[in-house]
């Protein structure tokens, strides 16, 4: 009778982990009803379970996005949404990088097949080289001119099984100058790659490039690729290491009526890190980084080659979902290997050049009206240089209107 009753109770008990799995089985759909009713908080516990249950599945990682950016925690909603996709060129700005990532995913839970967004601004800047050595030494206290600024892009997303996914991006800029015997610039960037969520890592490779138009019909190619791994370590930090090989070429403009043949001009390794933070509010993210290349040189130029090492860092803090303020900075050293014999014929004042490179910029983002920004914005670039000549520093000043499809 007793070992009735207990082959009874096993029986029971052996099915209670299966009873159990199914009662608490992630509802992604009621996840989404509760999303879409303003129940952002009820929709990330559901999210919540889905992940336990699935620690890889797209749709729990950007539906947990969207619920930090319904409840205007920004700085988190990006690492969350960043465990599935990264998008490069985007604005700066905090909230207007999370509401890009918040339309893919809503994309997404909708259905989509293709999930694509556009973006174009154009405003009015100015731009100022600042006295410096060089300009002083070749006998001008810097110049300014007024420019008109014009950016167009977009991106797509698409998945192609149910972990990995396609993440493309077209960026266009343009910059045409008052002056009209500075060049206008011209520069097109683009990525194109695979990625996938790994638990609350994210594996993403693939190519980039950029055309850019240098004037007097000299065009820079520079193309490359690339592979990076994201460790989600908490819903406020993620660290992430990339690694790129890439080359650039120039095209010299018109000779008679025909082009000159593109020329291979470098090729380049660069390591790089960075360390996403998300401070309790939600709102303020910190980032610091670094980087080391090596730059080989494939023909002959004074420099020769070179070894650089850098590091940045920014801090973006959305005050509300109408108001984002920004800043960053950056540093870089830039060592060569080769004498220069163009500035001097004496032997012995033969210099191997070595520069430091520092960039900060910063800006304002005021959402007045749905896909609709206004972003005044500054930059400033200082280049010092062991060959006085080479010494650089310009500060930059613009204002444009942003509207997000």
């Amino acid at each position: 009778m007793a070992a009735s009753r207990w082959r009874a109770l096993l029986a029971v008990v052996s099915l209670l982990p299966v009873g159990a799995v199914q009662s608490a089985a992630p509802d992604l759909a009621k996840a989404e009803e509760l999303l879409q009713a303003g129940q952002a908080a009820e929709a990330k516990a559901l999210y919540e379970q889905a992940l336990e249950a699935d620690p890889s599945s797209v749709g729990a990682h950007l539906g947990l996005g969207r619920t930090y950016y319904a409840l205007g925690e920004y700085s988190r909603a990006q690492i969350e949404f960043e465990t599935v996709l990264q998008y490069d060129n985007l604005s700066r700005d905090l909230h207007g990088r999370t509401a890009v990532y918040d339309q893919t995913a809503a994309n997404y839970a909708a259905g989509s097949q293709w999930r694509p967004f556009y973006y174009a601004e154009s405003g009015i800047g100015n731009y100022r080289e600042n006295a410096s050595s060089s300009t002083d030494l070749f006998g001008g206290a810097g110049n300014y001119d007024t420019f008109l600024p014009l950016r167009v892009g977009g991106g797509w997303n698409r998945s192609l099984t149910e972990r990995y996914s396609f993440n493309g991006t077209l960026d266009y800029r343009f910059r045409a100058y008052d002056d009209s015997n500075r060049r206008n610039d011209s520069d097109l960037r683009g990525n194109f790659n695979i990625s996938r969520p790994v638990g609350d890592d994210n594996l993403r490779f693939g190519m980039r490039g950029r055309v850019s138009y240098r004037g007097d019909g000299q065009r820079r190619n520079d193309w490359g690729v690339f592979a990076d791994y994201r460790y989600g370590l908490s819903d406020t930090d993620q660290v992430t290491l990339g690694s790129e090989i890439r080359e650039r070429r120039y095209r010299d403009g018109p000779i008679g009526n025909r082009q000159r043949e593109r020329q291979t001009f470098s090729h380049t390794a660069e390591l790089t890190g960075s360390w996403t933070h998300s401070l309790p509010n939600g709102r303020t993210s910190l980032t610091f980084g670094g980087s080391l290349a090596q730059e080989w040189a494939t023909q002959e130029r004074p420099d020769g080659n070179a070894s650089t090492w850098g590091v940045n860092g920014e801090v973006d803090h959305s005050f509300n979902a109408m108001l984002d303020a920004f800043f960053w900075w950056s540093y870089a050293n830039e060592a060569y290997d080769g004498e220069r014999p163009d500035f001097s014929t004496d032997e012995n004042l033969l210099r191997v050049r070595n520069d430091d490179l520092w960039n900060f910029g910063g800006g304002v983002v005021w959402s007045f009206a749905s896909g609709w920004s206004l972003q005044p914005t500054f930059e400033y670039n200082w280049e010092d240089s062991n060959i006085d000549a080479l010494a650089y520093s310009s500060t930059e000043l613009w204002v444009t209107v942003r509207k997000s499809f």
